[in-house]
């Protein structure tokens, strides 16, 4: 029985001391279990304290890195502005210059067009008057007399020697003008006429074809008109050449008469009235001028060969007086030889002297010498 109670005994304190090791143990699991939750509450500390550093850090580096970028960004928007800005004033001024330059043109060239309407309008007024004086028959007969007069004043000029105005014939017909030719043409009846009327017709395309073919008929019946007319007043025996000029102011209508017109030409060879333009007349005036220049040299001719004897003994005074100054220069050089030849033999005989008396020279100083 106290085998059994110690037993017991011992059973209860092995139980206990399992117990209290068990408590123990599990006391000590429960400490380390605080311990390891500290470390590791104190290394989440640190941990998040590290992470809001390196958080921190990185967004001051952050902010520094898009603080510089943006200070780079905006010095460079702020160059590349400046430049910009230089670039589009440079530009506008260019454009500036350009466009005051185009303007001070566009001004020049206004000016230009309103002096060339000024013109045109006056041109316009003047060609007004033209068509004015052409319409009325009287006037365009003085038109034409103007016009022949400033063709032969342009040729001779004022000189009533060469040509007359309004020159009254022995007939009493007056004739616009005569030119006075040598002989044996003499003086040359020149009248102006201008059968504008009915050429104007023949162009006009308001009239029918009927109408312009009447025209034509009738502007060659003008012409021959004024031909025999011409011949039968103006051209007189033992006063004026055999021939005279019917002058045609316009050169178109000139042009119309040889272009389409031979019964009128051959009417002007039959009646011996040439017809002429402006251009024609001033051919025929400039051969006239040639007669008269030739003319002219003829009359001088005994002149100039009185001249050209004078010349010539002019010309044998002068050859002879020349030979006697070349046979001069002749004597002369041989006498300039001669002296150069003497000249050279005393230069000659001089330096042989020179010569010797050195060569006596030095005899004389190798006796001293010796003695």
């Amino acid at each position: 029985m106290g085998n059994i109670l110690d037993n017991l005994n011992l059973l209860i304190i092995i139980v206990v001391l399992f117990l209290v090791t068990i408590l123990i143990v599990v006391l000590l699991l429960h400490l380390n279990k605080n311990q390891m939750l500290q470390q590791t509450q104190k290394q989440m500390s640190d941990l998040h304290l590290g992470i809001t550093k390196e958080i921190s850090d990185f967004q001051l580096n952050m902010t520094n890195a898009i603080k510089g970028d943006i200070n780079t960004y905006n010095e460079a928007t702020i160059n590349r502005m400046t430049n910009i800005e230089k670039q589009v004033n440079d530009n506008l001024r260019v454009n500036m210059e350009k466009t005051n330059k185009a303007f001070t043109d566009v001004m020049v060239q206004m000016t230009k067009i309103q002096e060339a309407q000024q013109n045109l309008t006056s041109l316009s007024t003047e060609i007004n008057s033209l068509q004015n004086v052409l319409t009325d028959k009287k006037q365009r007969g003085t038109y034409g007399e103007i016009e022949l007069y400033s063709i032969l004043e342009s040729s001779f000029g004022v000189n009533d020697q060469r040509f007359m105005k309004q020159y009254k014939l022995s007939n009493g017909n007056m004739v616009d003008a005569v030119v006075v030719a040598p002989e044996p043409l003499g003086l040359i009846p020149v009248d102006s006429k201008f059968p504008l009327e009915n050429y104007n017709r023949m162009y006009n395309q308001e009239l029918t074809k009927e109408q312009q073919e009447q025209a034509r008929r009738q502007f060659k019946n003008d012409c021959i008109k004024h031909i025999k007319d011409i011949s039968s007043k103006y051209v007189t025996a033992a006063e004026t050449s055999d021939f005279a000029y019917m002058f045609i102011p316009a050169e178109a209508v000139f042009a119309e008469i040889y272009g389409h017109y031979e019964e009128v030409i051959e009417e002007s060879y039959k009646n011996k009235v040439y017809i002429v333009s402006p251009t024609t007349l001033m051919a025929y005036i400039t051969a006239i001028k040639a007669i008269y220049l030739g003319q002219s040299k003829n009359e001088r001719v005994v002149e100039m060969q009185s001249e050209l004897q004078k010349l010539a003994v002019e010309f044998d005074r002068f050859n002879s007086r020349w030979n006697n100054v070349t046979k001069d220069f002749e004597k002369v050089n041989a006498d300039i030889q001669q002296i150069d030849t003497t000249a050279k033999k005393i230069i000659n005989q001089f330096t042989k002297i020179d010569n010797v008396e050195l060569e006596q020279v030095n005899v004389d100083v190798k006796m001293i010498k010796n003695d």
